[in-house]
């Protein structure tokens, strides 16, 4: 490489640029700092009025090329409905439920409509195997009209709610006439539709979902198994009579995914990246749904003893004994075989050099939130010396970036592979950090943004994470060893309030809910 051309590292990405070094300025703390403060008073002198995270926060927010908040990059402008095709018993609403959880996790708002439900509500329980019978014209017209019903809550949420992408169809919608009328609906209200097909011709796997979910559901409450599972499996045989599935020959036009017996998978029209990434979650996700997943943090470190964060530091003597309960655990519960995936930190490995597993892997995707300039400090030397940073990550913490550091929305999208490996593993213990594990944990309990930064992930504590119907429990198993509390609680509105005005942030203000800060008169928004 020319001696003129120097290689810089941009925070938040594992990409390297080159760049002409007599052409551009190297940023330095203190510029920044000095820029910064001369932004802040400008800034002080104003009144705030709306969201804070609505405004600009100054220009300070992309000094060199950093904001301060991160934002979701849009993969898709427009509103969507995927909706499931498919026989009863086919995995259709536990793939639309892992669907619409991870679509959420990584920033596009998704909700599952299940027709089932709404049925049930309108047309009431206990219907008989006939009343899907295709020559059953009053059955016909009344599950059309149920149909129409869900088409129409799925229009209502995408005009109430701005922020909603993609609507999930949990119904069979086994006939081209049924999804005829989903397109004739969407299409009219620039609502995109793709078809997501499950397919499934193993009777074995067939009877296990009947006997493990169907059977259990509300429309056989009080019945007796063998009476419930004689109906349901009736039930199939008549939405068999008119079953058409996509195909390319008819249904070229049409965007759709077939998913045959969870492992095959036909591809057709893919239009956007967010049905791209969809597909790519689909054709990773695991068919196990028994498989129970191990988290846990390190054992204590220097740091977490002393109250810092971050850094690279060894294990306490409480670590340690951690880890050699950590080792006791696995083999009294024969999981010394299971694979253990940890950090490249110092921290994590020592944890593991106390394990019997041999199978460890290290993925640096792994590694701790990156705290920037305020790694190795305590939350109170982040107050005192930087009083707005240490506000503004309070206001919204789940999008604030520390300086020349990442954000949870960094973070969640530097564990996306993860996710991927994790959907085709089996079983599983990883030992990481408590940032790492709040993003992932909040993944598999389908936890919102606002809540994730702020999930109990204690030190010396296994998570077992079990998977439930179309969801996850979480259970903690605890060892007895001492270790400090790292977590910090989610501070209230007030007292954000109090810290935007002693960072000098703002200068007067009311607080009306978390995260909004409105001035006393109508101004323009900073």
């Amino acid at each position: 490489m020319p001696d003129f051309l120097k290689t810089f590292y941009v925070p938040s990405s594992e990409h390297l640029i080159e760049y002409d070094s007599a052409s551009v300025t190297t940023p330095t703390d203190d510029m920044f700092e000095s820029q910064k403060k001369q932004l802040m008073e400008v800034e002080k002198s104003r009144t705030w009025s709306g969201s804070l995270m609505d405004t600009k926060l100054g220009e300070f927010q992309t000094t060199f090329g950093q904001e301060r908040y991160t934002r979701s990059l849009p993969m898709s402008h427009s509103k969507q409905c995927y909706a499931m095709v498919g026989l009863p018993a086919r995995g259709k609403s536990y793939i639309a439920h892992r669907l619409a959880r991870y679509l959420n996790w990584i920033g596009v708002k998704s909700k599952v409509f299940n027709v089932g439900k709404y049925r049930r509500e309108l047309v009431g329980v206990n219907m008989s195997c006939d009343y899907y019978d295709p020559n059953n014209s009053d059955g016909a017209d009344s599950r059309k009209m149920v149909a129409g019903h869900v088409l129409t809550k799925i229009v209502e949420w995408f005009r109430d709610d701005p922020e909603a992408k993609i609507a999930i169809l949990d119904a069979t919608n086994t006939t081209r006439e049924r999804r005829d009328m989903i397109l004739d609906r969407c299409l009219p209200e620039n609502i995109k539709v793709m078809f997501i097909e499950s397919a499934l011709d193993d009777p074995t796997i067939e009877e296990n979902n009947i006997k493990e979910h169907k059977i259990r559901c509300p429309d056989y409450q009080g019945c007796e198994p063998d009476t419930a599972f004689k109906d349901f499996s009736e039930r199939i045989t008549n939405y068999k009579k008119a079953y058409q599935t996509l195909c390319l020959d008819l249904d070229r036009e049409l965007s759709f995914i077939r998913v045959s017996n969870i492992t095959q998978f036909h591809i057709n029209n893919i239009s956007c990246n967010v049905q791209s990434k969809s597909a790519y979650f689909l054709m990773n996700i695991r068919t196990n749904t028994q498989t129970t997943l191990y988290f846990s943090r390190h054992g204590e470190s220097a740091f977490n003893k002393e109250g810092r964060i971050g850094g690279d530091t060894n294990l306490t003597e409480n670590g340690i004994s951690y880890a050699r309960k950590l080792g006791d655990f696995l083999s009294e519960n024969s999981l010394t075989e299971i694979p253990v995936w940890t950090s490249l930190m110092k921290r994590t490995i020592e944890t593991c050099s106390y394990l019997p597993n041999q199978n460890i892997r290290r993925y640096k995707a792994l590694n701790e939130i990156d705290a920037g300039r305020c790694d190795g400090l305590t939350y109170r030397q982040i107050e005192e010396q930087y009083p707005e940073e240490f506000a503004l990550r309070d206001l919204d913490k789940y999008n604030y970036r520390y300086p020349r550091g990442e954000s949870y929305h960094d973070l969640c999208c530097r564990l996306e592979p993860i996710i991927m490996d994790l959907e085709k593993t089996n079983e599983v213990l990883v030992i990481c950090h408590q940032a790492v594990l709040r993003c992932i944990v909040g993944y598999y309990l389908n936890l919102s943004a606002d809540d994730i930064p702020y999930i109990e992930i204690p030190l010396h504590t296994v998570i077992k994470i079990t998977p439930v119907a179309y969801g996850c429990e979480r259970e903690n198993v605890e060892f007895g060893v001492k270790s400090s509390v790292t977590h910090r609680e989610k501070q209230t509105a007030e007292s954000i309030e109090q810290r935007l005005l002693s960072a000098g942030v703002i200068s007067t203000c009311r607080t009306n809910s978390p995260g909004e800060v409105h001035s006393d008169s109508e101004t323009e928004s900073v």
